[in-house]
C-alpha cells in the first residue's frame, strides 16, 4: 500500500503542485499545494517559506526512496512465502504419491508424474512468486492513481468530460478477458505435451540397451521430434497471444488519453492541472497493463494447477481404517475367504478360498494372467478385495494399520528395486535401524558376502541407478540379504530367479532355500526350479485355484499342471 501510494499520489502531486509551485508567481507560491474538508480541521500544505526549491528539490528522491523501501520490502516478503508454499505443494504432491495405490501408477506414466512434479509445481511457483506481488501492489496503485484522477477531473472546469473521454480504457477488461481464455486452453495443450515428451524421454533413458539392440534410435529421435514440434507449435500460440496484450492494452490506452487530452485543451484546463492528470494516467494505466499480464500468467499456470490438483486431491484407495488397530509380530498364517477381485469389469481372481499355514511354503503356477502376482500382491494389502476378505493370523488385513502389516512382509521380486546408494544402505532398507554387524551377517546368509568386499570399496561402493553397476545375480543377492535382515514371517518370492542364468539361478535358490526356513512363504514361479522344496502347490487357472496339494498329488490329479511341469523338463533336458 506504501508502494502505490507513493506511485500513484507522490509523483502526480509533484508534477501538478509542487514544480509550478515552486517555479511560479508568488500568488502561485502562496497558494495551498493540499487542501483538506473543513471537518477535519487540518490546516492547508503550503510550501516552507524560504525553502521552497530546497523543499521541491528534496521531494522527489524522498518519494522514490520511500517507494524503493516499500518495493523491496514488499517484493522479498511475498518472494519468500512463495517459495516456501511452492516447497509445502511440492512435498504435499510427493507425500501423496507415496499414500497412493499401485492402480494410480497404472494410470500415469513415469514421465506424466514427473512433469506434474518438478513443471507443474513451477507453474505454481509462477503465480505465487511473480504474480502475488503484483496482485497486491497493482490494485492499491490504481485506486489511488484512479483517485487522484477523479478528485481533480471533478473538482476542474470541464473535468467532467475529460473523465468520460477516458472510460475506453477499462473497457480494455474484455480485451483481457478474451486472450486470457484462450492463454488457458493451450497452457493445458502445452501442459499435456510436456508430460508426453518426459514420457518419451524416460522410456528412451530407461533402455538404452532395447533401443541399440533393435536400431531403435531414428524411431525414438522421429518420436522424439514429432512432440517437440507439436510442443512448438503450441508454445508459439501462447507467445503470439501472451505478447499480444501489452501493445494492444497500449494503443487502447492511447486512444483514451488523446482523446481526453483533446476535451481538456477545449475545456481550458491549465497545463499543470493537465499534466498532474496525464502522470496519474501513466500510473493508473502500468496496473492495467501489468494486470492482464498477471492475467495471463494465471492462465498459462491454471493448466499445471489442475494437472496438480489431480495429484494432491486424489483419493487414497487402500488406506487405514479410522480405527485401525496396531499389529505386532504375526505367526504368519494366511487366509483367503472369498476373495474376488479386479483390475476393470473382468475379474482377475474369483471366489478364492484356502488357508496358509504359518511357515508352510506354498508356489503358486499357472499360466500368465491366472491370478499369480495378484494373490500375492493382496496379502501385504496392495490393493483391496472387491469382495471377501484376506486374513493373517485371523485378522482381516483392512482392520490393521498398513504399515504393522507390512513390516511382517518381505518381498523379493524379478527386477529387485535398488537405489542409488550404497550396498551397505541398500541392504539396510529392511531393517533401518540394524547395525553394520547386522547388515554384514546379512549379506553372508545371502551369499553376497563374497562380491560385496571384492568390490572396489566394499560395502560404501554405490550400486548406480537401479543397481546399474552389479550383475543380476548380484542385485538379487542385495534383495535376499534385504529379506534376511528383515526377517519377516512372511516371504513373498515373486518370480525372485526368473532372470537370471542358470549359475546365478543356483547360486541365488540356495540362499532363499535358507532364507524360507520357518517363513511362510508364497512363491510365484514360471520356471518351477524354484518350487522343488516347496511343501505345497496352488495352480491358478482363469483367476480360480483349480488345483491345491503336494506337488506329486497335483502332477497326478491336474492336466495343467502336467502340462507344464513335463514341458518344462522336457525343455530343460
Amino acid at each position: 500500500m506504501l508502494y502505490s501510494a507513493t506511485s500513484a499520489f507522490g509523483v502526480p502531486f509533484l508534477l501538478s503542485r509542487v514544480l509550478p509551485a515552486t517555479f511560479g508567481t508568488p500568488a502561485e507560491r502562496a497558494a495551498a499545494l493540499l487542501s483538506f474538508p473543513a471537518w477535519t480541521g487540518w490546516s492547508p500544505l503550503t510550501l516552507p517559506v524560504g525553502h521552497e526549491t530546497f523543499f521541491a528539490v528534496a521531494f522527489l528522491p524522498a518519494v522514490f526512496l520511500l517507494r524503493g523501501a516499500a518495493q523491496f520490502a514488499a517484493s522479498y516478503s511475498v518472494n519468500v512465502a512463495g517459495m516456501r508454499v511452492v516447497e509445502s505443494v511440492r512435498t504435499a504432491a510427493f507425500a501423496r504419491l507415496q499414500s497412493l495405490h499401485l492402480g494410480f501408477f497404472g494410470r500415469f506414466s513415469t514421465g506424466d508424474l514427473l512433469q506434474r512434479l518438478t513443471g507443474d509445481v513451477l507453474s505454481v511457483r509462477l503465480v505465487l512468486v511473480d504474480v502475488s506481488t503484483d496482485l497486491v501492489i497493482q490494485p492499491f496503485t490504481l485506486v489511488f492513481a484512479a483517485g487522484w484522477v477523479l478528485w481533480n477531473c471533478l473538482t476542474l472546469p470541464g473535468g467532467l468530460w475529460f473523465l468520460l473521454s477516458l472510460a475506453v480504457i477499462p473497457l480494455s477488461v474484455f480485451l483481457v478477458r478474451a486472450i486470457g481464455r484462450a492463454l488457458q486452453t493451450r497452457a493445458r495443450r502445452a501442459a499435456a505435451n510436456s508430460a508426453s515428451l518426459g514420457g518419451i524421454v524416460v522410456e528412451n533413458l530407461q533402455s538404452p540397451r532395447e533401443v541399440r539392440a533393435y536400431g531403435l534410435q531414428a524411431r525414438e529421435q522421429a518420436r522424439f521430434g514429432a512432440a517437440s514440434r507439436e510442443g512448438l507449435r503450441i508454445q508459439s500460440k501462447i507467445a503470439r497471444y501472451d505478447k499480444s496484450l501489452s501493445p494492444l492494452l497500449e494503443v487502447a490506452a492511447a486512444f483514451g488519453v488523446a482523446g481526453a487530452v483533446w476535451v481538456g485543451a477545449d475545456a481550458g484546463m491549465r497545463y499543470q492541472d493537465l499534466l498532474g492528470i496525464v502522470g496519474a494516467m501513466y500510473f493508473a494505466y502500468e496496473p492495467i497493463k501489468k494486470l492482464g499480464r498477471v492475467t495471463s500468467l494465471m492462465s498459462l499456470a491454471d493448466a499445471g494447477l489442475v494437472r496438480l490438483e489431480e495429484v494432491l486431491d486424489a483419493v487414497p484407495e487402500v488406506a487405514d481404517a479410522p480405527d485401525a488397530r496396531p499389529l505386532g509380530r504375526v505367526r504368519g498364517e494366511v487366509e483367503f475367504r472369498g476373495v474376488t477381485f479386479g483390475y476393470g469389469a473382468e475379474p482377475v481372481l474369483r471366489d478364492v478360498v484356502l488357508t496358509i499355514p504359518a511357515g508352510q511354503s506354498v508356489a503358486l503356477v499357472g499360466p500368465s494372467g491366472a491370478g499369480k502376482s495378484t494373490f500375492v500382491n493382496l496379502v501385504p494389502r496392495f490393493f483391496d478385495p472387491g469382495a471377501g476378505a484376506v486374513l493373517v493370523d485371523g485378522q482381516d488385513v483392512r482392520s490393521v494399520l498398513q504399515g504393522d502389516l507390512r513390516a511382517n512382509v518381505a518381498v523379493v521380486s524379478q527386477e529387485p528395486v535398488l537405489f542409488d546408494d550404497t550396498v551397505m544402505e541398500n541392504i539396510r532398507l529392511g531393517r533401518p535401524s540394524a547395525s553394520d554387524t547386522e547388515v554384514r551377517e546379512a549379506a553372508r546368509l545371502a551369499g553376497a558376502l563374497p562380491f560385496v568386499e571384492a568390490l572396489p570399496e566394499g560395502f560404501a561402493t554405490r550400486v548406480g541407478e537401479r543397481g546399474s553397476r552389479l550383475s543380476g545375480g548380484q542385485r538379487q543377492r542385495v534383495a535376499v540379504a534385504r529379506a534376511f535382515l528383515k526377517d519377516a514371517p512372511i516371504l513373498i518370492l515373486d518370480e525372485a530367479t526368473s532372470a537370471l542364468d542358470a549359475e546365478s539361478e543356483k547360486g541365488v535358490r540356495e540362499s532363499l532355500a535358507l532364507l524360507m526356513k520357518g517363513r511362510t512363504t508364497l512363491i510365484v514361479a514360471h520356471r518351477f526350479s524354484t518350487i522343488r522344496d516347496a511343501a505345497r502347490v496352488l495352480v491358478f487357472e482363469a483367476g480360480r485355484v483349480v488345483a491345491d496339494g503336494p506337488r506329486d498329488q497335483v502332477y497326478r490329479d491336474n492336466a495343467l499342471f502336467r502340462r507344464l511341469w513335463d514341458e518344462q523338463s522336457q525343455g530343460s533336458a
